[in-house]
């Protein structure tokens, strides 16, 4: 079948990061003997800068392409300039594909809702099934965005957006979750809706313990920003964003408390964002030795990172929406044990298959505590870390994504 993918986000194969998950999907799709076309914009959200000047086409494989829509770029993840993106994106993208031959499905992204309600007007127009791709919950994420005293007027500010969320969910033939938690969501929206399943968005985890293997020592660069491992010393590793979704004001608390408590626990921190300042900041002004930021790892260098810890941390936000990290992945398939602030899907997750520890999101004496419980107990850390290397192979792009062509099945059959 012609199988259309449409998305403005995400990198794509070549920009030098990990494996996207549309790519994953229009992958799978190709190798099972689909013609796939990844419609994406020229303007990376990721890297904030432009792949091309106008339309070009980029083959992955023989069967699978990525069309590129030209758009206009921004800088800010939240404001007009990315509002006026989202929607040349979608009005390019449509007037572009009426002159197409049609495809025979679509599977899109929803959010952001422009591209879903685009996708659901595209599907009428050729008569084809739509199935609508949950990766994030808009515009229940955008709370993180408000002052504290304005986060209750949210539901207002945005009902226009929760009403086209509902609209398109409701016209779709079926749709994928990236998590439980978004499936609930997404059930509560579509009542009558009868296809509705998780895949997790997972990562290769036998590539990514090849890597491991193949890296064998450790790159100089690496040991040059992290230092060296003292013999007794306890490694926590968090990697990601560095914004207001995570609980980063209170990892910087716990480091200054271990510090005063001369732990042998340090904290290293990878990653970009609005509070890397803050972070460097808070290091100098502290003279913390125990905290190291390392600034913006690739893939391969975060995976020779997590060699060196010992503790994982998903140190997310009170109001956060996130159900299953795509960090939560990686440490499984690293074998590390896991301190968790997200209440809900991964928590339970967690206890039930005794991976790691919960602590209350915003607290630093709760974190600390979960902290210096793994460090100080290394039996259970090395149980732990049994737990989540088994575990990790659940998510692994093999399991996940063949539930796509049985999605797929479904739609086009009926």
């Amino acid at each position: 079948m012609k199988i259309w993918l449409i998305n403005p986000y995400g990198p794509i194969p070549g920009e030098g990061w990990r494996e996207y998950r549309f790519t994953m999907i229009g992958k799978v799709l190709a190798e099972n003997g689909h013609q796939v076309t990844w419609w994406t914009a020229n303007f990376s959200h990721h890297f904030k800068r432009f792949r091309s000047v106008g339309w070009i086409d980029l083959t992955v494989s023989p069967n699978f392409r990525i069309r590129i829509v030209p758009t206009l770029g921004y800088q800010k993840h939240i404001g007009l300039s990315r509002i006026r993106f989202e929607i040349l994106y979608a009005w390019k993208m449509y007037h572009r594909a009426k002159r197409e031959s049609p495809p025979d499905c679509i599977i899109a992204a929803d959010p952001p809702q422009t591209t879903g309600f685009l996708a659901v007007r595209l599907s009428k127009r050729f008569r084809v099934p739509v199935v609508l791709d949950v990766l994030d919950l808009w515009p229940e994420i955008f709370v993180l965005a408000f002052p504290r005293l304005l986060k209750p007027l949210v539901p207002i500010i945005c009902y226009p957006i929760y009403i086209l969320r509902r609209y398109n969910l409701r016209r779709a033939d079926a749709v994928t979750s990236s998590c439980d938690t978004n499936l609930e969501v997404v059930k509560k929206e579509a009542h009558h809706l009868q296809k509705a399943s998780t895949i997790f968005i997972g990562i290769d985890v036998i590539a990514f313990r090849a890597l491991i293997r193949e890296i064998g020592n450790l790159s100089p660069a690496i040991m040059q920003k992290t230092g060296i491992k003292d013999s007794g010393e306890v490694w926590a590793v968090y990697a990601g964003t560095l914004g207001n979704n995570y609980d980063i004001h209170t990892l910087l608390q716990v480091a200054d408390h271990l510090k005063r408590r001369k732990s042998r626990i340090r904290i290293l921190i990878a990653g970009e964002g609005p509070l890397r300042k803050l972070v460097t900041d808070f290091i100098e002004t502290q003279r913390l030795t125990n905290l190291v930021y390392l600034g913006k790892l690739g893939p391969e260098e975060l995976i020779q990172l997590y060699q060196l810890c010992d503790i994982g941390l998903c140190t997310y936000g009170p109001d956060s929406t996130v159900g299953m990290p795509v960090k939560a992945y990686d440490f499984m398939a690293a074998g590390l044990p896991i301190v968790n602030s997200l209440r809900g899907e991964l928590e339970k997750f967690l206890r039930e298959n005794q991976i790691g520890i919960q602590y209350v999101a915003g607290d630093a004496n709760s974190l600390a505590t979960a902290i210096e419980e793994l460090a100080s107990d290394p039996d259970k850390r090395r149980a732990m870390a049994e737990n989540s290397y088994k575990a990790a192979m659940m998510f692994d792009k093999k399991t996940q994504y063949p539930k796509f062509i049985d999605v797929l099945q479904q739609v086009t059959s009926q």
